[in-house]
């Protein structure tokens, strides 16, 4: 994913005026209140004004605080709406469409990031009828020192072909298998960032409890060169009203009618290329969105003229229409995938190429963060022409970019992303939370252990809740680079360890979608659709399957040994098929391994012997005392229930 992208908005938009009542970014336009729990509204006013608030015929008054914060419980209400809530003080605020129905918080890394256009068959499940009642309110990411009261940006956005494809795929997943089975409006708040650690996701005393060293909360060291320019273009950034990027391409306007071939004289500005034009020194093109026009004069030689050339300009972020003497000679534009890391090499025909002065013009759209050329000096060139260096420039769009992160800002941080994109949420009335994360925790999984049941009660006590019903995905298989080692299955291990000490909570098992090379594997349908069996079965009561074959006892002593499994549902079966994205054996039980107890584990045979059974041995240990079952990075494993869910893996030789 590009860059600038993941690097997206990073400070709250400035304190809220505190002459008029003001609502947080979560309380707006198409938000989903939990239902049959009082819910929590909130928001900013004068310090000592009344604040009067109507929603369904029903009036609750509440009163700013000193510091100008207020906050009131609004009765429970049942699922239904459209609903239109009035805010009033000295002014009125009107926030429309809402809706009662159930709210879960998202979060974790970047599998729980995964959009949904980037998932298994996602273009289909994008292009599919929307559904209104099913919406999502994605946390504009950012990193703060100290706790926030508001979260940088967002909004509530409904699933639609226009907007899903952006949605967190396991968060869209979760609410429609939620959706389907409760027949109520989903909302979720999606919460995560990609490559982060559990630190990052807890408050300071819960880190600092658990042996944080302090200086993991230490502040960045900046230099104030680089610190005066962040602000500088924070201020602009804000001043316009803090934009997301331009979006997507409108296509070129009239006033650049000519620009193609080149004229207009003093009205090109001089600049050297290769680099992103934030990079350039160019106050001008310094921290915008938008399209910029680049031209370059070359001369060719009698002897090339008449010739067809290849024009190779590298990688141009986002996209480009190139132009020769006034013709285009190519264009890469939304349609091609990572089109900002793609290398342009464009044709051009000998009929352009013409004796002496010839024009390069090129012009460059940019949706969000840095754009132009962003390739090496030696990428530039049009046949063996070096085209590096000096360029000129014209704007024909430019608003101010988001600057991203302060320089040196860390999302690794401990509780740097609980203090702006956990945190903030505290006020708003949940039902429970969803959790896939672990993979930049491997190698700790002893503290894992301890940190997964303290970041659920931590935010447990921020949200308010006596019952926080809260499931988490167990990691994928995946080889790490080593598919033999066990790492990985020692960090399942401790998640699933974790989860039993957890009151209301599950894990959601997935050893059948891993990738052994891909660390995302792209099937997540499974994973939101498990977790919200959990849900189902913990949160609401229902009569569903949720958890899967889990290990209860084991039998030693003879030459085989007798592996009992509890919540085996109708029983246990052999799963064939494909697993992970490999085949498996037909009608035989694959992943299990036993030991002699020398530490030395050797692959097993394994047939179920009964309901809740499954017999195990190997002609290379006479008399097994230790099994393990799916007890590496990467390994093939079909235990299943008949009713439809994989058996964890587990070991016996703790």
């Amino acid at each position: 994913m590009k860059r600038s992208v993941l690097l997206a908005a990073t400070l709250a938009l400035g304190s809220t005026s505190q002459a008029n009542v003001s609502l947080p970014k979560l309380l707006s336009d198409g938000c989903v209140l939990q239902r049959n729990m009082p819910v929590r509204l909130y928001g900013s006013a004068d310090a000592g004004e009344v604040v009067t608030i109507t929603l369904k015929g029903k009036t609750v008054n509440a009163t700013a605080g000193a510091e100008g914060k207020w906050l009131v419980s609004f009765p429970a209400q049942p699922a239904g709406g459209p609903f239109v809530m009035s805010v009033k003080a000295k002014n009125t605020l009107t926030v429309k469409d809402i809706y009662f129905g159930e709210v879960w918080v998202c979060s974790g890394q970047s599998n729980m990031e995964w959009p949904l256009a980037a998932s298994f068959e996602g273009k289909s499940e994008i292009e599919s009828e929307p559904d209104p009642l099913l919406r999502m309110f994605t946390v504009t990411k950012s990193v703060e020192l100290m706790p926030q009261e508001e979260v940088a940006g967002g909004a509530w956005q409904s699933a639609a072909p226009s907007t899903r494809g952006g949605f967190s795929a396991v968060g869209y997943y979760f609410a429609k298998s939620l959706r389907k089975a409760l027949g109520v409006p989903v909302g979720m708040l999606h919460t995560s960032w990609g490559g982060t650690r559990i630190e990052a996701w807890m408050s300071k005393d819960v880190n600092l409890g658990l042996g944080m060293n302090a200086a993991e909360f230490a502040p960045p060291v900046v230099a104030a060169e680089a610190k005066a320019r962040y602000e500088r273009l924070i201020a602009r950034w804000k001043a316009a009203g803090a934009p997301q990027g331009v979006g997507a391409d409108s296509g070129r306007s009239d006033k650049t009618t000519g620009w193609e071939r080149g004229g207009g004289g003093d009205a090109w500005k001089s600049v050297n290329t290769p680099g992103e034009w934030d990079t350039l020194g160019n106050d001008e093109l310094l921290g915008i969105d938008g399209s910029v026009w680049f031209k370059k004069e070359v001369e060719i030689s009698a002897e090339l003229a008449g010739k067809a050339m290849t024009l190779s300009l590298g990688p141009i972020d986002d996209h480009d229409v190139t132009f020769f003497n006034g013709q285009q000679v190519g264009a890469t534009g939304a349609e091609t995938p990572n089109s900002w890391t793609t290398p342009r090499n464009y044709s051009v025909p000998g009929s352009l190429v013409k004796k002496g002065r010839n024009v390069i013009v090129v012009r460059v759209f940019d949706g969000s963060g840095g754009g132009g050329f962003v390739g090496n000096p030696a990428d530039m060139k049009l046949g063996a022409i070096a085209l590096a260096g000096e360029w000129s420039y014209r704007i024909e769009k430019a608003i101010p970019a988001n600057p991203g992160l302060m320089p040196g800002a860390n999302p690794n941080g401990a509780s740097a992303l609980y203090n702006a994109m956990l945190y903030p949420l505290k006020n708003y009335t949940v039902k429970g939370g969803i959790w896939y994360q672990g993979e930049s925790n491997v190698g700790r999984h002893e503290l894992y252990f301890k940190q997964m049941p303290a970041m659920i009660a931590n935010w447990q006590r921020d949200f308010g809740l006596t019952r926080f019903p809260f499931f988490i995905t167990q990691l994928a298989p995946f080889g790490n680079g080593g598919s033999e080692r066990i790492e990985y299955a020692q960090q399942r291990e401790a998640q699933s360890a974790a989860m039993r000490t957890v009151k209301g909570g599950g894990i959601a098992v997935i050893t059948d979608i891993g990738n052994e090379t891909d660390i995302h594997p792209n099937r997540k349908g499974p994973v939101g659709e498990r977790l919200s069996l959990l849900a189902q079965k913990i949160a609401y009561g229902k009569d569903v399957y949720a958890v899967g074959p889990t290990y209860k006892e084991a039998l030693a002593g003879f030459d085989k040994m007798i592996v009992r499994f509890d919540n085996v549902g109708a029983g246990l079966e052999v799963r064939d098929g494909v697993s992970s994205e490999k085949p498996l054996p037909v009608g035989k039980l694959v992943g299990f391994e036993v030991s002699s107890g020398d530490g030395v584990f050797y692959p097993a045979e394994a047939k179920i012997r009964s309901k809740n059974e499954v017999e195990v041995w190997s002609s290379k240990v006479s008399v097994p005392r230790y099994v393990r079952y799916g007890y590496k990075n990467f390994t093939l494993t079909n235990l299943w229930s008949k009713s439809g869910l994989p058996a964890d893996p587990f070991r016996t030789d703790k």
